[in-house]
């Protein structure tokens, strides 16, 4: 596997378009398309959500089928909007289709932003044949920029990778900077491959790769109703079966998936710090989850990092009640290269050099349990005060 320069231009048998349709705001990117030359297998995962948005109603529903492509609009969710927003889902894909020449159920949709809202579907049902007809592979670039909402900037990254029927390539984009956490963890992601892998695999392998990446990533412990991720797929008679060769695809779209998630963590509504959360020697995987993600989500550990605060008492706290297995005597914990607290006692430390790596941009923070084998990492922000400002005004 190796990372490629640039995004979803790097994979072939695609086109793009992003447009301005005025879906609530004027002059900026809000509309938006991903279609493929042929048909594709498709790959989804959602929110789990119990109130989620007519777009994760309609993509469960097709996610089955062959699809050609995937309609995206930003600004608004439409979610908590009845029956009235999923038939303008419907029509919405329905009318792309017809456009693209393709079956009415072989368009996907995803959408972002306000919640409550319905969208105004005469507008965007006028603006599809401007949108489908501006298809380019050099409008791949305008995808990342057309999803944003609170993001500060656009995400993508792509890789290639080697199998015994020649080199292939991943890509992907994705948006999200507050409302952030498992699961899905709350974004929009859009990958595509010119491998061609099968359904089966393809499920299997995205849904492994999502719980290691996308999956671990929390910035506020809030799930949205609209968390997406989707990986196409050519379909094919002879799709990639050594077992190799699907082990080197999986790497490549780990990579991609554990980028987009480190890119959305550091563009964390008012953040100022990115931290891993690596739990080690935990009695089961299970736990190891459990304990990085409480830590991970405590308010108090990420009002510590805000502030510089070497507070490692917060973080035995998290882990204490994270439902995992945990002896205080068997506890390690550190900050980089610096131990807090070690044999069920605290650490002498430099404080000069724990200052130091408090004040850096990103660091990790190990918890060793002492019980057993199992790991887990998670990312995380810092939570400050533009965090709250963000936040307070987004409706208004």
């Amino acid at each position: 596997m190796m990372p490629c320069e640039g995004g979803l231009q790097t994979v072939k048998g695609f086109s793009f378009s992003a447009i301005k349709a005025e879906i609530r705001y004027k002059d900026r990117l809000d509309f938006s398309l991903i279609v493929s030359d042929t048909l594709c297998n498709c790959a989804g995962v959602f929110t789990t959500n119990k109130i989620f948005a007519a777009p994760v109603a309609l993509c469960r529903e097709r996610t089955g089928n062959p699809i050609k492509g995937i309609l995206i609009n930003a600004t608004n969710a439409n979610a908590c909007t009845g029956d009235e927003g999923y038939r303008n889902a419907r029509n919405l894909t329905a009318d792309a289709a017809k456009e693209l020449g393709a079956g009415p159920e072989s368009i996907l949709m995803a959408s972002t932003g306000i919640i409550g809202v319905q969208l105004p579907a005469d507008t965007m049902r006028a603006a599809i044949p401007r949108l489908t007809g501006s298809l380019s592979v050099e409008n791949a670039k305008l995808i990342p920029r057309a999803i944003m909402t609170t993001d500060t900037f656009p995400k993508e990254c792509a890789a290639s990778f080697t199998t015994s029927r020649g080199e292939f390539h991943i890509a992907g984009t994705a948006k999200g900077a507050g409302m952030i956490a498992p699961n899905m963890a709350t974004l929009l992601a859009f990958m595509i491959t010119d491998a061609p892998i099968a359904k089966p695999d393809l499920d299997a392998i995205f849904r492994r790769c999502i719980d290691k990446s996308l999956n671990a990533i929390t910035i506020d412990g809030d799930m949205s109703t609209n968390d997406s991720a989707f990986l196409l797929s050519p379909a094919s008679d002879s799709p990639l079966s050594d077992t190799e060769d699907l082990r080197e695809f999986e790497a490549a779209l780990l990579y991609v998936t554990e980028k987009l998630g480190e890119l959305i963590v550091t563009d964390a509504e008012g953040a100022t710090k990115l931290a891993r959360i690596t739990v080690t020697g935990a009695a089961s995987e299970e736990d190891a989850k459990r304990a990085a993600r409480a830590i991970a989500e405590s308010m108090l550990v990420k009002t510590a990092m805000f502030g510089r605060d070497p507070n490692w008492g917060r973080i035995a706290c998290a882990a204490g009640y994270s439902g995992a297995d945990i002896s205080e005597k068997k506890l390690t914990i550190r900050i980089d290269d610096e131990t807090l607290f070690a044999d069920g006692a605290p650490a002498a430390k430099n404080e000069a050099n724990l200052m130091e790596i408090l004040g850096r941009r990103s660091y990790t923070i190990h918890v060793d349990l002492g019980l057993g084998n199992g790991t887990s990492t998670y990312l995380t922000s810092d939570l400050s005060y533009d965090y709250v400002k963000i936040n307070a005004e987004y409706s208004t």
